[in-house]
């Protein structure tokens, strides 16, 4: 499975894992985030270069801290922080540049047989350029991940592709007839459905993927009279278009998660149903 970003897309290419049932409930965890205990996890990147050593001009010990320092202001909110442990130059031509999502997993594959693979962090892999995408997650509750070089310079795709990691979902992605979220966030509402599907969070609005021409970039709202399937007015406020798990919306700078996203990576740390992430946890 993988999600990966192309532009501002992802994609991810196992999506089934999250839908496994029993998975996507929340359990009895502090509704406080203060009141989560703090949680370390190691980190490290691997960047890639032709093999005369160029290119990847991005790929420096500065740029890789200004990274973590940014996945550590937005995850520190529910006391989830990384540590970076160190960072590596492979030389490779044939993964330098990826062409397609599948390319991602091939290069995995050779990571791990060649032991350029971690299991005790996050492993993000920073090729000079993906094609179709800016950033993959190898799995949801995974920690391999990857990100073309702009995109470690750039906020906004780490953070997307680490909280796919977390086991965070598209907000604006399931909104077709047979998994369709209802607009409708009062639980008591035969149209509430909001914790079972879409992206399993209820204070997340729901959306669909929108065109560029329904988003007013200055003011980074939604400019549409579309209905769900229920018919339901979609009501999307400019927080949701600024939330770092909606897709669709270059124009719209992301800076935020919601209490409720925060509360679902909690869970998945939780859950840790293959270990990664203890694994990858500082004692």
């Amino acid at each position: 499975m993988c999600f990966a970003q192309g532009s501002d897309e992802c994609s991810f290419q196992n999506k089934q894992i999250s839908q496994i049932p029993g998975k996507n409930s929340i359990t009895k965890l502090p509704q406080n985030l203060a009141d989560f205990e703090p949680v370390t996890f190691n980190i490290y990147f691997w960047g890639f270069r032709l093999e005369d050593n160029t290119g990847n001009v991005a790929f420096t010990q500065e740029n890789i801290e200004a990274a973590v320092e940014r996945l550590n202001t937005l995850y520190n909110q529910c006391n989830i922080s990384f540590n970076l442990i160190g960072h590596n130059v492979i030389l490779s031509n044939e993964f330098y540049h990826l062409e397609g999502r599948h390319r991602f997993r091939e290069m995995v594959a050779a990571m791990r047989a060649e032991g350029n693979l971690r299991t005790d962090a996050f492993n993000v892999y920073v090729s000079n350029e993906y094609s179709g995408f800016a950033g993959i997650a190898l799995d949801y509750y995974g920690t391999i991940l990857g990100i073309s070089s702009i995109n470690l310079i750039s906020s906004g795709t780490l953070e997307h592709e680490v909280g796919h990691c977390f086991n965070l979902l598209h907000t604006n992605e399931t909104n077709n007839t047979l998994n369709c979220e209802s607009v409708v966030r009062d639980p008591n509402s035969q149209y509430f459905n909001a914790d079972l599907t879409g992206d399993f969070v209820a204070d997340t609005a729901a959306g669909y993927k929108f065109e560029p021409e329904e988003i007013d970039a200055t003011t980074c709202t939604l400019n549409s009279s579309k209905k769900d399937c229920y018919g339901f007015t979609y009501k999307v406020p400019s927080s949701f278009l600024r939330n770092y798990m909606t897709i669709s919306v270059p124009e719209c700078s992301k800076d935020q998660l919601t209490n409720g996203q925060f509360i679902r990576i909690r869970n998945a740390i939780e859950l840790d149903p293959f270990d990664h992430f203890q694994n990858a946890r500082i004692d």
